[in-house]
């Protein structure tokens, strides 16, 4: 079926501006850094802050879209939402996010694997201080049935 000219345009129109928003904005949609440079930046971050886990979320590239994970996230009781930006503040430079963990709670990993998954990420991997140090995690969710 052939589409009348006026409204091939306008898919066209659409198309271009949807996917050129973020560079239209100014903002730095930003390419997938190594894993070696992640792991320094989640100890950088833990160090800085305490009470905090960092979080790898797969995909985080642009800030605006971003903006779901904030809002996914800050919904969560053991979030600490006066610290950051309702408790979140996302890097999506190296597609990290840190939480920032009320005093007498603990992070619930699979709750914030969820949290990021509902905003259209796929949650990958959990850095934090533990008893002995620095801790990877993962918080992949399941695949299985």
């Amino acid at each position: 079926m052939k589409l009348p000219n006026s409204i091939s345009t306008l898919f066209l129109s659409a198309s271009i501006l949807f996917s050129a928003n973020a560079f239209a904005l100014g903002e730095d949609v930003s390419e997938e850094v190594s894993e070696a440079t992640r792991l320094t930046s989640a100890k950088e971050k833990l160090s800085i802050e305490s009470d905090t886990v960092v979080l790898y979320a797969k995909g985080l590239c642009c800030p605006s879209c971003a903006i779901g994970v904030r809002k996914m996230i800050s919904k969560l009781d053991f979030v600490d939402r006066r610290r950051f930006n309702k408790g979140v503040e996302l890097d999506t430079k190296t597609q990290l996010v840190t939480v920032a963990i009320n005093n007498d709670s603990q992070a619930d990993f699979d709750s914030l694997s969820k949290a990021i998954d509902k905003a259209g990420y796929d949650p990958a991997k959990a850095y934090f201080l533990g008893d002995t140090g620095f801790v990877t995690r993962s918080i992949a969710l399941s695949t299985e049935n």
